[in-house]
């Protein structure tokens, strides 16, 4: 499935790729350095090992110590970083995440370009400075997402390589770790790719179920499971944000399209507690309003997604480049979809789009080497990188600007994926 490469007269010489090896351990350093500061402070880190080391010394698998969102299998994952002082398992977690980052980029590389260049192609070049704002967000937090991303990333990746069955494993991991990739599931069954979609079912359920089960017992797992669907799946959910009245995480940075429509669409406010109030509606309807309106996108959305995937199925593996591109298309929609369909949307969320940018640079590098204007995917990343300048403007991201590029990387495939040329 891998597009085949533009010709090239020089051989692969890695110095051209010394620039950009070397930025990276440069800022790999520095965001260390920020992190171990930073560790027993704003650190996400600092939430998970604290919960690791007490399931460690009590065996208590707890949900007070910032990791309410989080299934009861990630608390038994997190345990080994249980085991080192908090600044030096927070400096590792951070390090060993960009590597993971830079993995990814590779991986993805490997899958739109097979044959490396003398130095970085554009369409790589532009894809990381786009997804950096964001990465660096997850980054100097030690959040998770650079790992669900990596796992997200190696689940297509190993689909191209027609090795479904670790794919199934790789995709199971990334939502027992972060629920939002099960979104993926789906799409994978909807391609009747029954052996991704079953092994990722089964992992999460397996792991999911059996690792706490082994450990503090099945009926304490069963009872977490219940607090976790009603403090989350319920208590956390797009009804409940749009119908309370006064909702959860309101706070600007939470981009998830309940919590943004509630803000434009009726007064909420989405400052920090200790700040001035920060209103950004336009107009005040009533919630049953707003619910609907949320309801009536999320149909478009996700039958729009649905009925492009399956729209003239093409066979599997695909016979051409045409083919290819289209499939990772469809890919690349569900990814947005898992953003868009959420109903929390952190900043540190955003890299879990990685995919779809890189697909759509590497469009837009491809059409323009063919003498032509990928009008489409420089409109896309033009607004991506609009969401990302105006992170540094409170009133824009509780307006909804992050959610909106992402909106846009989505609404650009949906183009595409309808034609046969880019």
């Amino acid at each position: 499935m891998t597009d085949a490469p533009h010709s090239s007269q020089h051989p692969f010489a890695p110095r051209g790729w010394w620039l950009l090896i070397g930025s990276g351990v440069v800022y790999t350093i520095a965001v260390g350095i920020i992190v171990g500061i930073r560790a027993e402070s704003t650190s996400d880190f600092r939430d998970f090992w604290e919960n690791a080391v007490r399931f460690r010394e009590t065996g208590e698998i707890a949900a007070d110590l910032g990791v309410h969102n989080y299934l009861p299998f990630f608390t038994i994952f997190m345990l080994p970083w249980g085991l080192l002082p908090l600044r030096a398992a927070s400096v590792t977690f951070a390090v060993l995440s960009l590597l993971l980052f830079a993995i990814t980029v590779v991986l993805v590389e490997s899958l739109l370009n097979n044959r490396p260049r003398p130095r970085p192609r554009p369409a790589l070049l532009i894809a990381v400075a786009l997804a950096l704002p964001y990465v660096h967000s997850c980054a100097v937090l030690a959040n998770v997402g650079l790992l669900v991303l990596f796992l997200v990333v190696t689940t297509w990746f190993l689909v191209e390589r027609s090795r479904e069955w670790e794919a199934g494993v790789a995709l199971g991991l990334a939502t027992l770790v972060k629920l939002l990739p099960g979104v993926l599931i789906v799409f994978f069954l909807l391609k009747r790719r029954w052996r991704v979609a079953g092994v990722a079912a089964a992992v999460t359920i397996v792991l999911g179920l059996g690792l706490p089960g082994l450990t503090v017992g099945w009926k304490r797992t069963v009872a977490l499971h219940q607090e976790f669907y009603e403090r989350v799946l319920t208590g956390g959910s797009a009804i409940t944000t749009i119908t309370s009245e006064k909702p959860a995480k309101a706070l600007y940075s939470n981009n998830a399209v309940p919590i943004v429509l509630r803000r434009l669409l009726s007064p909420v406010d989405g400052a920090r507690g200790d700040s001035r109030g920060l209103y950004v509606d336009f107009v005040d309807l009533p919630r049953e309003v707003i619910l609907s309106i949320y309801l009536a996108l999320l149909a478009g959305l996700a039958v729009t997604s649905v009925a492009l995937t399956l729209y003239k199925a093409r066979s599997w593996p695909p016979e051409s480049v045409e083919a290819a591109r289209a499939i990772r298309a469809q890919f690349g929609l569900w990814c947005c979809l898992m953003l868009l369909a959420s109903p929390l949307v952190w900043t540190h969320y955003l890299p879990l789009v990685y995919w779809p940018l890189a697909l759509l640079a590497d469009r837009g590098e491809r059409t323009y080497r063919s003498g032509r204007t990928c009008r489409i995917s420089g409109a896309a990343l033009a607004l991506w990188l609009l969401g990302g300048l105006l992170l540094a403007w409170p009133a824009a991201r509780a307006a909804g600007a992050q959610i909106a590029s992402v909106a846009a990387l989505w609404l650009a495939l949906v183009v595409l994926r309808r034609r046969a040329d880019p």
